[in-house]
């Protein structure tokens, strides 16, 4: 089964719960780290494909397979919620969320808005330390990006370890918050967090990408703030239209065209 988007899920952890197992194997935890513990195990069954967009799912079947109460269940939900994976309805329940590709469209922007003003931050502020671990981050994705056929996983890894890096060194607490706390996360981490990632398949993708990382970090070099946001926002304009170019190639469905214009 595919997961959200139709994006063939990665194989699930060993400890994923499965929404019919039997009762001798039930899931023990402590007291303290009930419903993150619920959360993490709810939220790779719904990336993984377990549950379907649409599927509800119910406390207390939920309850039961963890051998606990429904309160720590609808935290759990409620957690899920804020990383946009489920929708929570008054007296109905809480559902996997059904995203469209105009949804993705609009993940990406958010998270290009952000970074852009993370690497303007970055080459306006004069002290220039900060750059010292993003070129270790990014010689390791240039080693990768050199390689015929890497594994796959390990660049786009490397490749999330770029943008993090840009975010966490640019020196504003508030951004920084609100980059981690962004409500889509979950859905996010299920685009790259799969055997099948849809950006950075082909040799001439990954060089490309380590040129435009290259091109970042020299502009903020240079303390050049408009290069710098310039080459980040073609980063992430690049990458989402892979990403969707694939998904309209297994699932067309209609987008609305302006979306595509505000990067």
């Amino acid at each position: 089964m595919s997961g959200l988007f139709g994006i063939q899920p990665a194989a699930p952890e060993p400890d994923a719960p499965d929404q019919d197992m039997p009762a001798p194997s039930r899931r023990r935890m402590t007291a303290a780290t009930i419903p993150e513990q619920v959360a993490k195990h709810l939220g790779q069954a719904i990336l993984s494909g377990q549950y379907a967009p649409g599927d509800q799912i119910k406390e207390q079947a939920i309850a039961e397979l963890f051998d606990i109460s429904r309160g720590p269940v609808r935290d759990a939900l409620r957690v899920l919620e804020k990383q946009g994976l489920v929708e929570i309805s008054p007296r109905r329940g809480a559902f996997v969320v059904e995203l469209r590709q105009d949804d993705l469209i609009d993940i990406f922007n958010i998270r290009s808005a952000l970074l852009s003003l993370a690497v303007r931050y970055l080459a306006i502020n004069p002290d220039k330390a900060a750059l010292a671990p993003l070129q270790a981050r990014l010689d390791e994705l240039r080693a990768l990006g050199s390689e015929p056929e890497p594994a796959l996983i390990d660049f786009v890894r490397a490749i999330g370890r770029m943008g993090v890096g840009l975010m966490n060194a640019c020196g504003n607490r508030q951004l920084i918050q609100a980059y981690r706390t962004l409500p889509h996360d979950g859905v996010w981490q299920m685009l790259w967090v799969t055997s099948q990632p849809l950006d950075y398949i082909t040799a001439q993708r990954r060089v490309q990408s380590v040129s435009d990382y290259e091109r970042v970090l020299a502009a903020i070099a240079g303390g050049n703030a408009q290069a710098a946001e310039r080459a980040m926002r073609k980063i992430m304009q690049d990458s989402r239209n892979e990403v969707l170019s694939h998904m309209q190639q297994a699932h067309p469905e209609p987008i609305e065209r302006f979306r595509l214009q505000t990067i």
